[in-house]
């Protein structure tokens, strides 16, 4: 993959597969330390040991439809490949988190890329799942979360194409301030 909203979109698809209702994205970029820290943690339905140990090897997958399972393969390899560190908890019932580690300074760590497209692409396409961004950088954060949104809307369904055209311009414009602080 890329970029980081490849990422994303890529093991989003794993959660929403699981039946996730609720999927968080937490970016803690910490420059004195040098680190990029994304955790990604939903509500689905969660792995036993034996999967969450077989998750990382890109020939396993509870899929049917295909034989190979790369998503959450790739990115476990890109944050090893870029001096860090992945790890995977899970419990059945209870869901699944990922965290990986990436040095900031490292010439393989991807870009953010198109971080509001992807968010807006899996709210357009899942509008009964709350979607929950937050991104630091030092002391400046920028936070999403679909449950306030939808409380705010009422009767008007977020994946509304006004709706959504408003909370992209709003996201990429909270990114973009995060970065000039």
């Amino acid at each position: 993959m890329k970029d980081f909203s490849l990422h994303l979109l890529d093991l989003a698809q794993n959660s929403l597969r699981a039946a996730a209702t609720v999927i968080s994205f937490n970016f803690d970029e910490d420059v004195t330390a040098n680190r990029l820290v994304i955790d990604i943690e939903d509500n689905g339905q969660g792995m036993d040991p034996a999967a969450t140990k077989k998750a990382v090897d890109p020939f396993f997958t509870t899929r049917t439809t295909r034989k190979v399972g790369l998503g959450i393969s790739l990115f476990a390899a890109a944050a090893k490949r870029c001096g860090g560190e992945f790890t995977i908890c899970s419990k059945p019932g209870k869901g699944t988190k990922l965290t990986a580690i990436f040095l900031l300074n490292h010439w393989d760590t991807p870009p953010m890329g198109d971080m509001a497209g992807t968010i807006i692409t899996l709210i357009a396409g899942n509008p009964g799942v709350d979607f929950i961004y937050r991104h630091r950088r030092g002391k400046a954060e920028y936070r999403f979360d679909t449950r306030i949104i939808k409380e705010l809307l009422k009767d008007v369904p977020i994946s509304n194409p006004t709706v959504l055209a408003y909370l992209e311009e709003h996201i990429q414009k909270g990114l973009t301030q995060m970065e000039i602080l």
